[in-house]
């Protein structure tokens, strides 16, 4: 399951979820199979992360993928 991390902000960032340029406090989160962190806009980017994320490791093999933007 996803976690959260707390991050102090030195660049502009973009949401892992919609691509957007993150003006506000980002939320930033760890899951066990990626090392790097995701990084959303708001709670509603974070909950639609979670909705795919969890869908995708019941998927098995044949599940979706999740994009992952480029910063």
């Amino acid at each position: 399951m996803p976690f959260e991390l707390k991050v102090t902000r030195a660049i502009d960032l973009r949401c892992s979820n919609c691509g957007k340029v993150i003006t506000g406090e980002p939320i930033v989160v760890k899951t066990c199979c990626v090392n790097k962190p995701w990084v959303f806009c708001s709670r509603e980017c974070y909950k639609q992360f979670v909705a795919k994320w969890t869908r995708n490791q019941d998927a098995g093999k044949g599940g979706g993928t999740l994009r992952k933007v480029v910063f």
